[in-house]
């Protein structure tokens, strides 16, 4: 397993200029974001653009990634969750959608949270405090006296509520 890109990591390559740090993100963590995203969108073409663009554009904005209180991974994922809602809420000409509020694309807080309204209360929790809190697995497994495993069949069907929903 390749090793985590630690903010110092990202930071030396960034100010370094010997290899783009975009290229370095998208080698070690192009895969595991390409899989989230699929989570998410249901054709691998989609999917497929959708990780070119959050490359292409969080390269501009890596150092914002610094400043983030999360792990460098999981500010990609948050990055890249802003990336799809917006693709989301693009017409079929390409527009951002000018649609707002709870509930909508615009407002990536509850969005999701709309799309989960059938879930369970522990669905709806466990998935507000790994992607919008950016808590980790294991904190949340210990605070429910679950193991890990649980929290990822939660996870799981989270996504499959989601993925039918945006689907």
């Amino acid at each position: 397993m390749k090793k985590a890109i630690t903010k110092d990591i990202l930071r030396d390559e960034l100010f370094s200029g010997d290899k783009p740090p975009a290229e370095l993100l998208y080698n070690r963590y192009g895969g595991m974001l390409f899989s989230y995203i699929q989570q998410f969108v249901s054709s691998r073409t989609e999917a497929e653009n959708l990780l070119v663009s959050v490359f292409t554009r969080l390269a501009t904005r890596l150092e914002a990634a610094f400043e983030s209180s999360l792990s460098v991974y999981c500010w990609l994922q948050i990055e890249t969750r802003k990336i799809i809602l917006e693709h989301r809420g693009q017409d079929s000409e390409g527009v951002i959608s000018s649609v707002s509020g709870p509930g909508s694309p615009g407002d990536n807080k509850t969005f999701y949270f709309s799309l989960l309204q059938d879930a369970s209360p522990e669905h709806r929790w466990v998935f507000r405090e790994l992607f919008i809190q950016g808590r980790q697995r294991e904190e949340l497994a210990r605070e429910l006296s679950k193991d890990q495993a649980y929290i990822e069949e939660l996870l799981r069907e989270c996504m499959q509520i989601i993925r039918k929903k945006l689907g």
